[in-house]
């Protein structure tokens, strides 16, 4: 059935039919009641097709391919949802759910916006960096790959540290990892850390607090001034594998 002919349908019901079994099954509410939540359906659906309309007419201009019926399918849904909470839930527990559904809209809203930005974000030379000291301070190990745009391995570098802290380790794992993409001529860079610290205060996001740190991040700044085109973001522990093996190969081997 048309997506017009289901609004349609609901406006009519709405004006015209006395709805007798719905009023039975919800004894409380006014024929006026279910008539606005019919309309208000009805509402939504001619909302969610102007949006459709839009969406596949912006997607043609890229030659995407749209799943025609997608927001009609979760307007219908909302509406029911709101319909059946309309007849059984408080008014205080119509707003948290209301509330509630706005806030998982905007994850998913970001959700998708960090997975556009991502597509569309050139594939670039990748830097991956770790440290790791076992005992903090304790025997330390830095670690960096590089991986080239069509996802090879072109470098490994460890540097065993001696002493050190977990933070420290961190630093050198960045340093020596851009020292050696600077070596190998590489001018565009993405480098990825597990270090949300680190990445903060390289960010500009966090201060520098700790002395010992400063000089390291002076020199960590100085060295990614030196390409041309360079990010460098925090991605979880799970995805900095081969980094971690390499500050911890560092440790074993006193490289």
């Amino acid at each position: 059935m048309a997506k017009s002919v289901l609004a349609d349908l609901l406006r009519f019901m709405a004006a015209n039919e006395e709805l007798p079994r719905s009023l039975a099954r919800y004894p409380g509410h006014t024929r006026d009641t279910l008539g606005r939540l019919l309309a208000a359906a009805a509402d939504r659906l001619e909302a969610a097709d102007a949006e459709q309309a839009a969406a596949v007419q912006a997607a043609g201009t890229r030659g995407l391919k749209v799943r025609k019926g997608t927001e009609v399918e979760k307007a219908a849904a909302r509406a029911a949802e709101e319909l059946s909470e309309s007849m059984e839930l408080s008014k205080a527990e119509r707003e948290q759910r209301k509330r509630e559904r706005a806030a998982a809209a905007e994850q998913e809203r970001q959700a998708s916006e960090a997975a556009a930005q991502a597509a569309a974000r050139p594939v670039r030379t990748r830097l991956f960096t770790d440290g790791a000291a076992r005992g903090n301070p304790g025997p330390a190990g830095a670690g960096a790959v590089i991986i080239s745009p069509d996802g090879h391995v072109v470098a490994k570098v460890g540097k065993f540290l001696g002493d050190e802290t977990n933070n420290v380790a961190e630093y050198m794992g960045l340093i020596i990892g851009l020292k050696r993409a600077k070596a190998m001529g590489i001018k565009e860079l993405d480098v990825l850390a597990d270090s949300e610290l680190m990445v903060k205060q390289l960010n500009g996001d966090y201060a520098v607090k700790a002395e010992h740190l400063k000089p390291l991040h002076e020199e960590a700044k100085g060295l990614l001034a030196a390409f041309s085109e360079i990010e460098i973001r925090h991605i979880p522990r799970e995805e900095n594998a081969q980094a971690d093996a390499m500050s911890n190969r560092a440790i074993d081997e006193r490289l």
